[in-house]
């Protein structure tokens, strides 16, 4: 396997993992708590996600060993999430990505106000 090739298939695990609109959210909601959090403190911590999907998200994420489920067995039994050192390895990871998007913004909002901005199909200015 070519140099190119090992990079492409570890740019396309690196972003299955936090592919999805809410995955990155869910993960930095965690890093910033710095503690364990219940399901419905995740769910008002990050408005506008359904049930269903934060616990769609929350599986994938603890499958793919980023997220650490921890059932509580007092009475009654709870269940709070935390994230583990793969889940923190990734925070530097969403820094940057976030920095580019308000490069980005910032770029597109300068644009905007001197000329309007024209976009393909696909989006990209041309």
């Amino acid at each position: 396997m070519s140099a190119a090739e090992s990079y492409d298939q570890a740019l396309e695990a690196t972003m299955s993992v936090i592919d999805g609109r809410w995955k990155a959210n869910i993960i930095r909601k965690l890093a910033r708590e710095g503690s364990p959090l219940r399901f419905n403190q995740l769910m008002s911590r990050i408005p506008g996600i359904s049930p269903r999907i934060l616990t769609l998200h929350l599986r994938e994420l603890e499958q793919d060993g980023v997220i650490f489920r921890d059932v509580v067995s007092t009475s009654p039994k709870y269940v709070e999430y935390s994230l583990t050192d793969r889940g923190m390895a990734l925070i530097p990871i969403l820094d940057q990505l976030a920095e580019w998007g308000m490069q980005i913004m910032t770029y597109d909002l300068i644009a905007l106000d001197n000329e309007v901005v024209k976009r393909d199909d696909e989006g990209i200015k041309v």
